[in-house]
């Protein structure tokens, strides 16, 4: 017997809808007495995604599926070709699934004869005939009433195992350029682009900033994989960012380092970031990851920073410097009969490291982050930790503009 063998993967979830074809094409094979073919999966494992445009967009868990079988055959013969004929008098070919490459060979090399029938050697008008193979290598062009008759095979039996053949080119998803939902993107990938964009916008924005007028930098990352309309320039920038795949590896062992933490945050970050792969739902969770890498950066530098830290001005003196706010704390407030006071400690820090402290009760203070212009009167120099600290009271805030790259 000749044995026929077809591969080809699908995604992971198509499993169950190829098992049910084959068991459904087997069972209609039987009824003719023609033997069940066998069907073996694969273990999962992922593999490249493409879009509609052929773009590369993440990886999706994929099995290879193997249909094999004994190809039919009845007294030497073997039907190896189905010949569609159109009206045109045009022949598309369409071999036994899983057919050997000898056979495949002799069916591409027959010279058909349009509208003609070895079996009966009648011409007449005919939609399809069939090729039939000798083991001695004989052909003969069969007409579809009289396959049977000449080779002992049922035709009905084999335009059921046919289906074979349309199974390696299914569509398994059933849409038409959706985005599967079972797709994965690379970590690696999503923290490199994540990088690339937060350096081209100047830092980093959150969903909750879209009155900014500036893309969230979540959605920034959805439309370099996702968006088809986004500009190939805008993504061919991105990736030419030298310094992303270092901050993203950075970034990526901070948010590990976070796994197992008390911080739920902290925690679903890390175990985002230790998978290789991570669901597009969970994007925005993972892309957040670099914002705090940034802040305890920053807090990190800040910290070294005071380090050097010396204390400002005399007592009662006036002075001004510009800084930058590092922290504000909100303080239990003081009441004076009916009014509520409020207060807050804000701390800053100027470019050489100086710390200053006011222990603000007016209305409004500035941002943690805000760059500022800070007029004060020195009340105290102390001693915070190990950090020299100016005490100021009587401030003046001025926020200052930043400066343009």
């Amino acid at each position: 017997m000749t044995s026929a063998a077809m591969r080809f993967s699908i995604p992971a979830s198509a499993q169950s809808r190829v098992r049910q074809l084959v068991d459904a094409t087997n069972a209609r094979a039987a009824v003719h007495h023609l033997s069940a073919y066998a069907l073996d999966i694969s273990k999962p494992f992922l593999a490249d995604c493409h879009d509609i445009d052929g773009r590369l967009i993440g990886q999706r868990p994929t099995v290879t599926v193997t249909i094999s079988g004994d190809i039919p055959r009845h007294h030497g013969w073997t039907v190896i070709a189905r010949l569609g004929h159109d009206e045109e008098g045009e022949t598309i070919t369409s071999l036994f699934p899983g057919l050997p490459e000898q056979d495949a060979e002799a069916a591409r090399q027959y010279r058909v004869i349009e509208n003609f029938c070895h079996g009966c050697a009648v011409t007449r008008h005919r939609t399809a005939t069939y090729l039939a193979r000798h083991e001695d290598g004989e052909m003969r062009q069969l007409g579809t009433t009289c396959v049977e008759p000449y080779t002992g095979l049922p035709i009905k039996g084999l335009e059921a195992l046919w289906r074979f053949g349309t199974l390696k080119d299914s569509d398994w998803d059933g849409d038409e350029g959706g985005i599967p939902a079972d797709l994965r993107v690379p970590v690696a990938e999503v923290l490199r682009v994540t990088a690339a964009i937060v350096k081209a916008e100047g830092r980093f924005y959150s969903r909750s900033e879209q009155w900014k007028n500036a893309m969230p930098t979540a959605d920034g990352v959805e439309a370099y994989f996702f968006d088809r309309k986004a500009p190939m320039e805008w993504r061919a920038a991105l990736d030419a960012d030298p310094d992303a795949p270092g901050t993203a590896a950075a970034v990526r062992a901070w948010a590990v380092q976070g796994y197992g933490s008390l911080s739920d945050y902290r925690h679903k970050v890390g175990q985002l970031a230790k998978g290789e792969t991570v669901d597009p739902r969970h994007l925005p969770t993972l892309v957040s990851a670099i914002a705090g890498w940034y802040r305890d950066q920053e807090k990190e530098a800040t910290e070294r920073a005071a380090q050097n830290s010396k204390p400002q001005g005399t007592v009662g003196e006036r002075i001004t410097t510009t800084a930058t706010v590092t922290t504000v704390i909100e303080l239990e407030g003081r009441t004076y009969g009916y009014h509520a006071q409020r207060r807050r400690l804000v701390k800053f820090q100027d470019p050489q490291g100086n710390v200053f402290v006011w222990f603000s009760s007016t209305g409004t203070v500035p941002d943690q982050g805000d760059e500022v212009e800070l007029t004060g009167t020195v009340k105290d120099h102390s001693i915070y930790g190990e950090t020299a600290q100016t005490v100021l009271t009587r401030c003046r805030v001025t926020e200052r503009e930043p400066v343009a790259a």
